[in-house]
């Protein structure tokens, strides 16, 4: 109220006057201005083109809720027999959900028109999808994803008079399994009519089904209402507590006497009212007593899966329904009740993700008063553990006991994560010793409490150009400071301690400074409500009396947004323009949010509309206009008139980045292109068929991407070669047919639409980097003085440039200064290397430490603003988080073409096996010279391994893959390493050339790409060692090799593990089983040649003694069978 009656003092009227002027010009140019609109619509059925979109004026949250693939695009493109896909071998799925494009104008009549004349003259919109990364990667080489899609336009449905009485542009929406957090921004080809840029935030919603009347997820809580039931203009703003980059949704609470949030899954594109499904209700207790009783909301924290929420003394527990997550839990049917034990006081958000886990924390009240709680959530499951030390201390009572000092009262203020490996804590507590004596502590929590320093009591009076140091022994007011909640960036190591002042520290509690600026003789009457850093360097807070302030990280004052000059300037311009009706309205604050893309923004209830809206606090044009305002005009005089000018107070007058190199390799994002099938139609619209071809397309892509990490590489085979794998050589064919007009769909694929970017015409500073191993990233800052011929030396010497960076022990910054007299120019050339500070190796993507680097031109603090094509934007500062690490992207594969090349070249010649299968197969008594490639999936580049490695075999099994099996580590170590050679357990060896190799501690030899050199041995214990022949075949085994650069390889941070498949075949056998094998066969031989010679040598004499015998034996049957005849003869004379 105060800073409202002071600047009603000032008389700014001339200054107003001069704005209407250039507005009401501006106006006039911008009669015709139009932007992109983009509505998620959703695919019922590709084949026939039915869509459903939900547009802005609908009630639902704005994302999407389907995420279940549609195969119905299968049959469609398997009918292409004459286009370049593969209709045998691949089944094509559709996503659930696309997008709609249209323009938006100021005169909604002529939006359709403008979107007619746009097609004519080639207009089409390019939409530039940005894929989030997950809370907890599930591949081990995580990727960011940009992917930018040619909008096709396409006629609606329904009766018309002409074929292009309503169109719109569409282009399919892909979701990736493991992420739920997606950004568009959506730009011009560059043809036709000039369209303002937009982007949108539309992400998964597994919460609550808003769009249709279905509700699998009722127990989430009721829809239904209309915002003026439930709100007030008179309601305060609140916080919103999403985990930074990873939540998918947004909730506003602590709307009074109601059990309603305001929900949205697009950022506030969309949003309704939610009453939650709660159930329960307390009332208070002894344990737990409670002075009033409100039904509300009062605290939201909203993470990627999970949402918990606050009622009084409660927390409850929803995990959403996301099938894209690999989840450990099971989906919540209804809000759950945690901590039923623990009286709660207050939820303690933390932003920021720390090694794949999200976190926040729960301060104790009622019996529990004193106590800190941290809960972890990984993949839906969470665990709440009370901060202790390691003798089982709270923070209270070793704090007592510490100081040996009696307390009467123990209150813990706030919480925050450092974010380091430890995952330790942060803990600010207040210790009362009477009524107006207490004393704010910071502690670090690891295992035990280290208390970090001490707060100063009283806030110091505002004098003076820079920090104020605080200084505990020399009160200097009698203004008390009063600390609600902390807020720790991990990035830029600063924690900033808010209330009745804002204080920072740079050493993580030691030593304190107060941030001037804001207006401590109010803090009797107005504190500090809430506080949320952008991570990019900037930060806001909003004050008891609804002011929104913002500053700048490491900067010793912070501005006001609203009510400032600069605001009352902006607001007026806008009631001029028409073009927002929102800023002519009552209306009331909700909640203060920095966006995706790192703007501020607000959003507010309309009463007379009955509506929620967001809008843009645009920090840099207010921040000019109060410039503006606030600086004096100069009066010259001259002869025939006089006249005034605006004096620049900016000591430069514009600045430009150049020598920026390619982005990929530093921002780790791997961006696709692709475009619709080519129509033969004149006009270009497309067909449903087309349209279900073209989402097929980008489907399998984005799948063929997800696949790219195999252990066996090949250069060629990237996502894109993949793609077309086997049509490439009939390019020409397809190109014929479709320049012909002869294709049986109407439409043509062309294989060059479809590609990967890997150098971009125009570059911009990207806003994070990753460094490897003594990595660095250059650039140039070309800063104008002004006209040379108005510009002094001394103005040129005043131009510097400064670095600051989080920790001068991980990175360093080195700036190179060169004037340009005759130019009247200064450029600078900067140089961001990495000095090897990362603690060991790691997997690609994991376990990344992230600093914070500030170049700021001197005195231009809020102080130069340049007007550009989207708007005015400040001068003098560019930021950039650079991450150290093993960058993403990056694998290590097996060479096999390069291996088998080798191999055949060093032993000459090369015996591949009997039954080739897809497992490299190598002979025994052939050396093995294994070849790494390092492959780069972010670039599409592959290059040869050059460092050291171990290999071990860590599984195997004979004959077929179906008997591998993985060893134990005993076994490994057996198997491999050299210090167990008396165990007679190798499988194989190094075989020594011109130098012996290095060994690591546990035995094991470590390999470079000289030396490389592996003979197989396979000794007696192996498990190799003693193979039987199935057949006429010698033995075969099949080798599982793991090859690790871990520790022996200090060229990079990457920890490059590798797990591939080899089979050997051509084993001899053991020697006491071929000794055993050669005396069997010896032993047969000889029985054969002895009964040979037998047969031979005495085979006459027992011919002859065989005929005697058959001779006697022939007589005796004769003599025998005469005397039979003789007895019958006589036996019948008997008879007669």
């Amino acid at each position: 109220m105060k800073m409202l009656s002071k600047y009603a003092k000032m008389d700014f009227s001339p200054v107003l006057l001069i704005l209407i002027l250039l507005c009401g010009a501006a106006h006039a140019l911008e009669d015709n201005r139009c932007w992109w609109k983009a509505t998620l619509c959703e695919i019922k059925d590709p084949a026939t083109g039915s869509l459903v979109c939900f547009f802005a004026n609908q009630a639902v949250s704005g994302g999407m809720e389907k995420q279940q693939l549609s195969n119905k695009v299968d049959p469609i493109i398997k009918s292409l027999e004459d286009q370049p896909v593969d209709t045998k071998n691949i089944n094509y799925f559709g996503f659930p959900y696309g997008l709609r494009i249209d323009l938006g104008c100021d005169n909604k009549l002529d939006a359709m028109t403008a979107m007619k004349t746009g097609l004519f003259t080639g207009l089409t919109p390019l939409v530039i999808l940005t894929i989030g990364q997950p809370v907890h990667p599930t591949i081990i080489k995580p990727q960011n994803l940009d992917i930018t899609m040619t909008a096709a336009p396409l006629q609606d449905g329904g009766l018309c008079e002409n074929e292009l009485c309503n169109f719109g542009w569409y282009v399919p929406f892909p979701i990736l399994n493991g992420s739920v957090v997606y950004r568009i921004q959506i730009i011009s080809n560059g043809l036709g009519m000039g369209v303002v840029d937009k982007s949108y935030s539309i992400n998964v919603n597994g919460l609550i089904t808003t769009q249709g009347e279905e509700n699998p997820n009722s127990g989430f809580g009721t829809m239904g209402y209309q915002f003026k039931e439930m709100l007030s203009l008179s309601h305060p703003s609140r916080p919103i507590w999403p985990t930074s980059k990873h939540a998918p949704v947004m909730i506003i609470p602590g709307i009074p006497g109601s059990k309603a949030v305001i929900f949205t899954a697009s950022e506030f594109k969309n949003s309704i009212l939610i009453e939650m499904g709660i159930k329960s209700c307390w009332v208070g207790s002894y344990s737990c007593p409670q002075e009033t009783f409100d039904g509300k909301i009062q605290e939201a924290i909203i993470m990627e899966n999970t949402v918990i929420i606050r009622q009084n003394q409660l927390l409850h527990r929803f995990l959403g329904n996301y099938s894209i997550l690999p989840l450990k839990a099971k989906s919540s049917g209804a809000w759950e009740e945690v901590m039923r034990t623990v009286c709660v006081r207050k939820m303690v958000p933390i932003p920021t993700v720390h090694g794949g886990k999200e976190f926040f924390y729960v301060l104790g009240g009622g019996i529990n008063y004193g106590s800190v709680y941290r809960a972890d959530i990984e993949d839906g499951d969470i665990t709440f553990s009370e901060l202790q030390d390691s003798k089982g201390r709270s923070v209270c009572r070793f704090m007592s006991e510490h100081f040996k000092t009696p307390i009467k009262l123990c209150i813990i203020r706030s919480v925050s994560q450092r974010g380091d490996k430890k995952q330790s804590d942060i803990v600010v507590a207040k210790f009362m010793y009477s009524t107006y004596d207490w004393t704010y502590f910071v502690m670090i929590h690891d295992k035990d409490f280290h208390v970090r320093g001490r707060l100063p009591t009283f806030i110091p009076e505002d004098r003076g150009d820079s920090f104020i140091v605080a200084d505990n022994l020399k009160p200097q007011s009698d203004r008390f400071v009063i600390i609600n909640g902390i807020e720790y960036n991990p990035y830029s190591r600063i924690i900033y301690f808010w209330g009745s002042t804002l204080l920072c520290s740079l050493d993580e509690g030691q030593t304190f400074l107060f941030v001037r600026g804001f207006d401590v003789e109010e803090s009797s009457i107005q504190f500090i409500k809430y506080f949320r850093f952008s991570y990019h360097g900037e930060f806001f807070f909003v004050t008891t009396l609804e002011q929104v302030w913002w500053g700048q990280e490491g900067m010793d004052r912070v501005a006001p947004l609203r009510p400032s000059l600069g605001w009352s300037t902006f607001q007026s311009l806008q009631m001029l323009k028409g073009q927002d009706i929102s800023y002519r309205m009552q209306m009331s604050l909700l909640t203060v949010f920095w966006d995706a893309n790192k703007n501020l923004q607000e959003v507010v209830y309309i009463e007379q509309e009955n509506r929620v809206v967001k809008r843009e606090i645009p920090v840099a044009e207010i921040s000019s206009y109060s410039v503006f305002t606030l600086a004096p005009p100069q009066i010259l005089v001259y002869r025939s008139h006089n006249t005034f000018k605006f004096p620049s107070i900016c000591p430069f007058h514009w600045e430009q980045l150049e020598d920026l190199p390619q982005p990929e390799q530093y921002t780790r994002i791997q961006q696709y292109v692709a475009r619709p099938p080519l129509i033969a139609a004149p006009l270009g619209l497309q067909t449903v068929a087309s349209l279900a071809t073209y989402q097929g397309l980008v489907h399998h892509l984005l799948k063929l991407h997800t696949e790219y990490v195999q252990d066996i590489g090949d250069p060629a085979q990237t996502p894109i070669a993949r793609l077309w794998k086997g049509k490439e050589k009939f390019q020409d064919y397809y190109f014929y047919v479709a320049s012909n007009g002869l294709s049986s769909s109407g439409f043509n694929i062309e294989m060059d639409v479809f590609s990967a970017i890997t150098a971009h015409p125009d570059i911009t500073f990207p806003d994070e980097i990753y460094l490897d191993l003594r990595g660095s990233y250059t650039f140039s800052i070309y800063t104008s003085a002004g006209v040379p011929s108005d510009v002094t030396r001394e103005m040129i010497k005043n131009i510097w440039l400064s670095a600051e960076v989080s920790d001068n022990d991980a990175i360093h910054v080195q700036v190179t200064r060169e004037e340009l007299f005759n130019r009247a120019a200064v450029l600078h050339k900067v140089r961001i290397s990495d000095i090897g500070a990362f603690p060991g190796q790691a997997l690609a993507g994991e376990g990344l430490m992230p600093f914070t680097m500030r170049l700021k031109m001197s005195n231009s603090d809020i102080k130069c603003f340049q007007q550009t094509n989207l708007g005015i934007e400040s001068q003098g500062v560019q930021r950039m988080t650079v991450y150290i690490g093993c960058p993403s992207g990056k694998r290590l594969a097996f060479d096999i073409s390069k291996t088998v090349a080798e191999c055949t070249r060093l032993n000459k010649r090369y015996f591949d096996c009997p039954n080739p299968s897809v497992v490299p197969c190598f002979y025994y008594e052939d050396l093995f010279y294994p070849f790494f490639l390092i492959q780069d999936m972010v670039l599409g580049d592959s290059g040869p391994f050059l460092g050291s490695y171990t290999l071990k075999v860590v599984g195997g099994g004979p004959y077929s893959r179906d008997n591998i099996r993985y060893y134990t580590q005993e076994e490994i170590l057996l198997f491999n390493s050299i210090n167990y050679g008396a165990m007679q357990s190798l499988i194989w060896t190094y075989q020594e050339q011109t130098q012996p190799a290095n060994r690591t501690k546990e035995g094991f030899t470590v390999l470079t790409r000289t030396q490389n050199n592996i003979r197989w041995i396979c000794q007696k214990n192996s498990p190799c060692g003693d193979l039987v022949a199935q057949g006429l075949m010698a033995p075969d085994y099949y080798f599982i090799i793991e090859v690790s650069n871990k520790g022996v390889d200090l060229s990079t941070y990457c920890d490059y593990a590798l797990r591939f498949e080899i089979h050997v075949h051509g084993f001899p056998l053991a020697p006491s089983r071929a000794l055993s094998f050669f005396l069997i066969s010896l032993a047969t031989i000889c029985a054969l040649i002895f009964c040979y010679i037998a047969f031979h040598c005495c085979g006459p004499v027992f011919k002859t003694m065989g005929k005697a015998a058959y001779e006697a034996a022939r007589q005796q049957y004769e003599v025998q069978r005469g005397s039979d005849i003789s007895m019958n003869m006589d036996d019948r004379l008997h008879y007669y």
